[in-house]
């Protein structure tokens, strides 16, 4: 679970509550830092500050919302008008809760949300669709406008970090830590091998939508070059 809060004796005891009940946290105590962990780690719950030094609360889950990351939001803030939670609402948050604040009200909330989170995973039945590619976690398949192709288990891992978090950039170092658990397993070139079987089998038109960033590494682009 990543916390953002730039008031540490806060980040502290919301740390303390949140291990004692079993979760594992990670902490920013700023706004671009918090945003950093959120595109880059993958986590069950972001729980945000509005009122942050360099990016605020908002702007993140306005960020992480653009990019399709799914990850449940609760704010947990001293802001509290009806402007203040519409906003919130507004931005992606899944909750919105107003400082100060009942730990054990937040713990509720929160095993609340993964809840609903949980549920709605279950009833996608492990599908990600997106135009006209569909992965199956359940059995590590993927189908192109209906059709199996055939990926290696590198192949689909590459494609379904790309999918899931369409528009954003990945370098190579991060991609290869994502499939081989090292960002120094491999050298980066494996990684251009993988892309070019991976927008073969694709198919012309379907491949390209994975981009090519010279210097930084590959994006899957949010909308589709198909008619």
């Amino acid at each position: 679970m990543l916390v953002v809060e730039d008031d540490e004796n806060i980040l502290t005891l919301l740390s303390a509550y949140l291990e004692s009940a079993g979760y594992s946290v990670t902490t920013a105590v700023e706004g671009n830092d918090g945003l950093e962990k959120a595109l880059n780690q993958s986590f069950d719950m972001c729980v945000l500050d509005v009122m942050l030094p360099n990016k605020t609360g908002i702007e993140i889950a306005a960020s992480l919302r653009e990019v399709a990351c799914n990850t449940p939001i609760l704010f947990l803030t001293a802001l509290g008008s009806e402007s203040d939670v519409l906003e919130g609402f507004g931005a992606g948050a899944d909750d919105y809760m107003i400082k100060p604040f009942s730990p054990r009200e937040l713990l509720v909330r929160i095993a609340a949300i993964l809840k609903r989170n949980i549920q709605k995973t279950d009833k996608n039945d492990g599908l990600l669709q997106y135009g006209p590619i569909q992965l199956d976690d359940t059995q590590a398949l993927c189908k192109v406008h209906g059709q199996t192709i055939e990926l290696t288990p590198y192949e689909y891992r590459i494609l379904r970090q790309l999918v899931k978090r369409p528009n954003r950039v990945f370098e190579r170092r991060t991609l290869i830590a994502t499939i081989y658990g090292n960002e120094d397993a491999v050298s980066p070139k494996a990684i251009d091998v993988h892309m070019h079987h991976l927008r073969t089998k694709l198919g012309e038109g379907v491949g390209e939508m994975i981009q090519t960033v010279r210097g930084f590494g590959y994006k899957f682009l949010l909308e589709s070059r198909q008619a």
